[in-house]
């Protein structure tokens, strides 16, 4: 896994994802109906798609042979419309639960999901003792990266919004800017992840 190419991917896609979606609400800014589906449908189901895309990134590191490619072709060979629905009603029910609704929290149990189901479609039938939910050391170390993570974000989001909104003379960048964190913080998470399961198969 080329790890600058999977951090230049996210960024580039949290970039594109969320401009789409702040542009569709300034335009439809009329329409509270509009507004409303763009925020509670459009905008969640956009953020499934751009996690899928940093998964993809990141999933070869499980066996070290795998490519993104492979990734994408285990989602067409099953359901992809059915993963993509199970990672919108998590981000639902995860809204609901005190501080795994924040997106630093929430992000990584989505693409730890996203890993497990496409590892079990792809190894279902030569690796069925394979533990897909993490070891008590595995989950430590994510707890405690995800801790770390949302202190980084903290503490960079504010400062960094704060000179992009300076530069450009604009306002409202915090959020843009706090997503993309977010998603590029949450790649060693899935690094982790796929490092346990990949140990696994070895």
């Amino acid at each position: 896994m080329n790890l600058l190419q999977a951090m230049a991917v996210t960024a580039i896609s949290v970039f594109g994802s969320v401009s789409l979606s702040f542009y569709l609400l300034w335009q439809t800014r009329g329409s509270s109906s509009m507004v409303w589906y763009l925020e509670y449908v459009f905008a969640p189901l956009l953020r499934v798609l751009v996690l899928l895309i940093v998964v993809s990134q990141v999933y070869p590191v499980v066996d070290g042979q795998s490519t993104s490619f492979d990734f994408w072709r285990n989602l067409g060979q099953h359901q992809l419309r059915d993963i993509v629905n199970i990672l919108f009603v998590v981000g639902l029910l995860l809204a609901f639960v005190p501080l795994l609704n924040h997106p630093v929290f929430a992000l990584p149990i989505q693409s730890m999901l996203t890993i497990a189901v496409v590892f079990h479609w792809q190894y279902q039938h030569s690796a069925d003792s394979v533990a897909l939910f993490p070891s008590l050391a595995t989950l430590a170390k994510i707890a405690a990266y995800m801790l770390l993570a949302w202190l980084a974000t903290r503490e960079l989001s504010i400062p960094i919004a704060r000179a992009i909104d300076r530069r450009f003379v604009v306002s409202g960048s915090l959020r843009l800017v706090s997503d993309t964190i977010y998603m590029l913080l949450q790649i060693p998470v899935m690094l982790i992840y796929c490092s346990y399961l990949g140990r696994q198969l070895s």
